[in-house]
């Protein structure tokens, strides 16, 4: 996984503060002045935007609007959006647990990792749309990702092993996040009692051995079934290396 370098992004002439400035925008003739302009007041209005509308990737004049300044003005502090999101990214990740415990076994670093890492995802899944805009990675995606390579690595994995299972983890997660974003899980039981009307009856009797117990199953349940099988992946293939690695 490589990072495209950034493209250049003239900064855009600039408009003088005041009335004209506000109307340009869009915005309300105010009095008084307003409150000073900054990169962490920026990054916090994303995180605003990203609270009230999780599933929208917001805009330069959706961010403007939030902090009652003009799209110009934002590029006195961030190159581009991308580097803007760039650091909203690093703050969400940064605040979570993607760094592995050095105290902990590995099996509880990738459960912490994998657990972490939906939960921020859960959150804000509009990031997951912010990782790779303009043909390149945000380093800050593959510098949370980057621990589970440590993770892997402790356990014993190595080489082409090392980054099959690094994807398969990473792919894994992701994947259960988005479909959890898009559609609960509890939603989707829901959603296929309503129709079992409508099954065929190969289908219905296919069904029949876990009609009730999957209803049993939530998010939460259903995504600790899947660090199970992870680490249980993980433990066979670090195993399976130390055996080849020491034959008796």
């Amino acid at each position: 996984m490589s990072i495209v370098g950034r493209k250049s992004h003239p900064e855009p002439e600039l408009e003088p503060e005041g009335a004209g400035d506000a109307r340009a925008s869009g915005l309300p003739s105010r009095r008084g002045r307003p409150a000073r302009l900054s990169r962490q007041r920026i990054i916090d209005a994303v995180l605003s935007i990203l609270e009230r509308e999780p599933n929208g990737v917001p805009t330069i004049a959706s961010i403007a609007r939030e902090v009652e300044a003009v799209p110009a003005a934002l590029y006195r502090h961030f190159e581009s959006l991308e580097d803007l999101f760039d650091c909203v990214m690093a703050g969400i990740l940064e605040a979570s647990q993607t760094r592995p415990d050095g105290d902990e076994a590995w099996p509880q670093q990738l459960e912490r990792w994998m657990s972490d890492l939906r939960a921020h995802l859960l959150r804000y899944p509009a990031i997951l749309a912010m990782i790779g805009r303009s043909g390149r990675t945000s380093p800050a995606w593959l510098d949370a990702s980057s621990a589970l390579v440590d993770i892997l690595g402790r356990a014993g994995l190595s080489g082409r092993e090392l980054a099959a299972t690094y994807l398969w983890v990473l792919e894994t997660t992701v994947g259960l996040v988005m479909q959890e974003a898009m559609l609960p899980l509890v939603d989707q039981i829901a959603q296929a009692r309503a129709s079992r009307r409508d099954f065929s009856t190969t289908a219905r009797e296919r069904f029949r051995p876990i009609e009730r117990v999957i209803e049993e199953i939530d998010g939460e349940a259903f995504f600790s079934f899947a660090v199970e099988q992870a680490i249980a992946v993980v433990e066979r293939k670090a195993a399976a290396r130390a055996k080849a690695g020491n034959p008796t």
